[in-house]
C-alpha cells in the first residue's frame, strides 16, 4: 500500500525540473505544477492562521481566490 500516490508514473516524485521536461508532455507538467501550486497555497494559508486556529479574513479570502483559479486551470487543462 502506497501512502503517497505519485502524480505521474513516468518520473520520480523527487524528479528535477530538467527531468520533468525531458520525460513528460506539457500537459503532464502542467498537472504537476498545478498540484505543487495548490500545496504551496495550502502551506501559506496555514502559516497565516491566528494563534487560536482561526484564519484571518484576508488570508481566507486570498486562499479562496487561489483555489478558484486552480480549479479553473485544472478544468482548462483537461
Amino acid at each position: 500500500m502506497e501512502l503517497i500516490t505519485p502524480l505521474n508514473k513516468k518520473v520520480s516524485m523527487f524528479a528535477t525540473n530538467q527531468e520533468l521536461y525531458a520525460q513528460l508532455t506539457d500537459k503532464e507538467i502542467i498537472d504537476i505544477k498545478l498540484c505543487k501550486l495548490d500545496e504551496y497555497a495550502q502551506d501559506l494559508l496555514h502559516l497565516t492562521e491566528k494563534t487560536n486556529g482561526e484564519l484571518s479574513m484576508a488570508s481566507s479570502s486570498k486562499y479562496n481566490n487561489i483555489q478558484e483559479i486552480l480549479l479553473e486551470l485544472n478544468k482548462l487543462n483537461k
